[in-house]
């Protein structure tokens, strides 16, 4: 969400001071490059393509900007480390996605959907179109994984959904200099599964492939509500079966020069189509890289409510007034009879007779993971129907296979994000560091956290020392896994197998931190919490602790507020 709000605006070049007519001390340490701010207004970086009656929506309402200066020299910042160019660019974003619930799904595609985002000088850009039968191909795969509960699940004809709409999009960026590419970067973009477009990536990716001697390859895959899960999904494998097995007349990549990325919503999709890369038995890539993946939409771990007021993401969820985007009666609706006859269709007859047996205790394992229909009356995401937001594609937590078996993964998450415990969880269940003797192939990860920042940090401030930092370790870690002949996690130990890194703020060293992590889960007693806090079935307990935080909160400012009155 971070990149498709500021990618539309600029703060304008004028230092503030603090009182004394010098700039304030912490900000002045914050960073080399020092962010410059204007405290009256935030100007419209690109309108193109937005129309008139949006354009008031990009500016923050005036007194936000003065009001947030006040706050961070009498009250201070929400988190300690925050310069105040920082925590106005938090405070221009919250205020946005507040703002945002008064306006349609559709505006707020729009406004997001990158147009007028330039092609950075230093790469190249071939635009492509994938033909449908990849789509095809892909649902295929897929459907063949799916057990009929999950197809009751899922709830909609997706396999259909193709049909009503054109071939997808997709965009490869390589630098101009340096010769052929070495490697390949499939960058699926984030923005809640309903918002967003591989243009707004544009900066980041054209940096990743220059320093890293890579080509980008990115693709605008199908958005909810319009076409909720799985049809992001099917693109999302639909992309990577173009690369390993492209049309006639174009090289195929090879899969182990490949490493898949994306951010929030879309860190998430790459978790979800490893996975299906994983079952399906697919062609591995040689790893992925997610920047604070959204990978629990069930919103079970603690700093979901923790990091409640340090982050920029809405507090109970993306909502929007009604439109016909979230009409889901206009979805193709699902056919038990049909989706069975084509699943047998792709089967031979002994492995349709194993598959059934298969698919009868993974039935009954989907029945106990889904969310009762009765729990919460409302949809908690456009993505998916409530009932869903269980299953593995949708929340990689809940994979059964614990996330094992999976290429080397690159995990960046801030600390101050509410996406956080996810990461961490993510990190610690796929490198089986606790030895859980489930035989399954350990996955090596490599989990970064950088203190302070918030969700998808990397967009805020560009050229932060924690952003440089962090764009760095991405291709660092994109160009060792693509060298290596053969990721090797058949052998390595627990103590390989995971490696923790902290950056501290304003430039300072990274650490070494696994073992401080390890030793908060030493005696297994906050392990098992958070498996318990991930195994309830009831979304509207998960809402009901985050309302009664912000109703405490709300009592306090209340109750000060009439003190001050009352003198």
């Amino acid at each position: 969400m971070g990149v498709a709000i500021l990618q539309k605006m600029k703060l304008p070049k004028q230092r503030f001071t603090g009182k004394d007519g010098k700039l304030n001390s912490d900000d002045s340490k914050s960073d080399n490059n020092a962010e410059e701010i204007d405290t009256q207004t935030v100007v419209v970086k690109e309108a193109k393509g937005i129309p008139p009656r949006l354009w008031s929506h990009i500016l923050p309402p005036p007194t936000l900007i003065p009001s947030t200066i006040y706050r961070h020299y009498t009250k201070g910042p929400p988190d300690a480390s925050w310069s105040l160019s920082f925590d106005i660019a938090v405070a221009v974003m919250t205020d946005f996605l507040k703002r945002s619930s008064k306006k349609t799904v559709e505006d707020l595609q729009i406004l997001t959907s990158g147009k007028g985002i330039a092609i950075p000088n230093e790469v190249k850009r071939t635009k492509i179109r994938i033909p449908q039968t990849y789509r095809i191909h892909a649902g295929q795969r897929l459907g063949c994984l799916l057990t009929a509960e999950e197809e009751r699940i899922i709830g909609w004809d997706w396999r259909k959904d193709y049909k009503r709409v054109a071939e997808m999009k997709g965009e490869w960026l390589s630098p101009k200099e340096g010769g052929k590419p070495k490697r390949t970067i499939y960058y699926l973009h984030g923005g809640g599964y309903y918002l967003g477009s591989f243009s707004m990536y544009r900066p980041l990716l054209a940096k990743l492939a220059k320093l890293s001697s890579a080509q980008t390859f990115a693709i605008n895959y199908r958005l909810a509500p319009q076409h909720p899960f799985p049809a992001a999904v099917e693109d999302a494998l639909a992309g990577y079966l173009y690369l390993i097995d492209p049309p006639e007349g174009i090289d195929p990549i090879d899969p182990s020069s490949i490493v898949i990325s994306g951010d929030s919503a879309g860190g998430g999709l790459t978790f979800a189509l490893l996975l299906a890369i994983r079952d399906a038995k697919l062609p591995s890539p040689a790893g992925a890289m997610t920047l604070s993946p959204w990978i629990d939409l069930t919103h079970s771990f603690p700093s979901i409510i923790q990091n409640l007021f340090t982050d920029y993401l809405p507090h109970t969820g993306f909502k929007h007034i009604y439109s016909e985007a979230m009409d889901y009666s206009i979805l193709p609706r699902f056919d038990e009879a049909h989706a069975t006859e084509e699943q047998q269709q792709q089967q031979s007859d002994e492995a349709a007779e194993a598959a059934a047996v298969v698919a009868a205790a993974a039935t009954a394992a989907a029945a106990a993971m889904a969310i009762p229909e009765d729990d919460l009356t409302d949809r908690f995401h456009f993505y998916a129907e409530n009932k869903a937001l269980m299953h593995p594609w949708v929340s990689p937590v809940f994979d059964k296979g614990r996330l094992r078996g999976l290429p080397p993964l690159l995990i960046q998450v801030g600390t101050s994000e509410r996406l956080r415990d996810e990461s961490v969880f993510a990190a610690l269940q796929a490198s089986n560091c606790f030895e859980d003797g489930s035989g399954t192939v350990p996955t090596h990860v490599q989990l970064e956290m950088y203190v302070g920042q918030p969700h998808v940090f990397h967009f805020i401030f560009p050229n932060r020392s924690q952003v440089s930092s962090a764009v760095q370790r991405l291709v660092e870690f994109c160009c060792r896994v693509t060298d290596q002949k053969k990721p090797k996690n058949d052998n390595a130990s627990a103590a390989d197998r995971l490696t923790v890194t902290t950056v501290p703020p304003h430039g300072g060293k990274p650490m070494d931190t696994k073992e401080e992590l390890l030793g908060e889960f030493a005696n297994s007693e906050k392990w098992l919490e958070w498996q318990k806090l991930l195994s309830r079935i009831s979304l509207k307990e998960r809402l009901d602790q985050i309302q009664a935080v912000l109703a405490e909160k709300h009592a306090k400012k209340t109750k000060l507020a009439n003190r001050f009155i009352a003198k």
